[in-house]
């Protein structure tokens, strides 16, 4: 049976939490320079998955804290995760509807530009700050979200599944 029409149980409030936390762990290892440019921004993955499969439990409000807490635990300009995650967000809530009838890997083709979108906002308020151009390679972290988008819809539900030869025996 395709994924897309198998039915999934309601989602638990601790697993999206466990979800965050693991995304903000994720996100502050201290990685080397290289293998940062190489992965995708993890909170903004998560953040994105949850608005487009639990809009009402994660939204706008959801990704302005976590946004705050990023810059706070980065030590950025304290905003610019905010306002990235939240447009991003936003985005993805309005058209939650339409994106969860599409297959993952046309979900990831939508989620690429947000994520793009997300480094580019969080990349002018960097400049417009003073800070330096990082260079090209900072966006290679948007390919790699879009890759990673299909495994991490797969492994978020997995704990919604419902197991078959448990639901005949009841």
């Amino acid at each position: 049976m395709p994924v897309s029409s198998q039915l999934l149980k309601p989602v638990k409030l601790r697993f999206i939490l466990f979800s965050f936390g693991l995304a903000l762990t994720m996100a502050l290892i201290p990685w080397g320079a290289t293998a940062r440019a190489l992965l995708p921004d993890f909170v903004a993955l998560t953040l994105l998955y949850w608005c487009m499969n639990q809009p009402r439990h994660v939204g706008v409000g959801w990704a302005f804290w976590l946004g705050l807490l990023m810059d706070i635990a980065d030590g950025n300009v304290f905003g610019q995760h905010g306002l990235a995650f939240c447009l991003t967000s936003w985005f993805v809530t309005a058209k939650h509807r339409q994106l969860g009838m599409f297959p993952i890997w046309q979900q990831a083709l939508y989620v690429a530009p947000l994520l793009l979108a997300n480094q580019c906002i969080m990349l002018v308020v960097r400049l417009a700050t003073g800070s330096a151009f990082p260079g090209w390679s900072y966006f290679l972290g948007t390919l790699a979200g879009t890759l990673c988008w299909p495994l991490l819809s797969q492994v978020f539900q997995l704990p919604q599944r419902v197991d078959k030869a448990a639901e005949i025996q009841s």
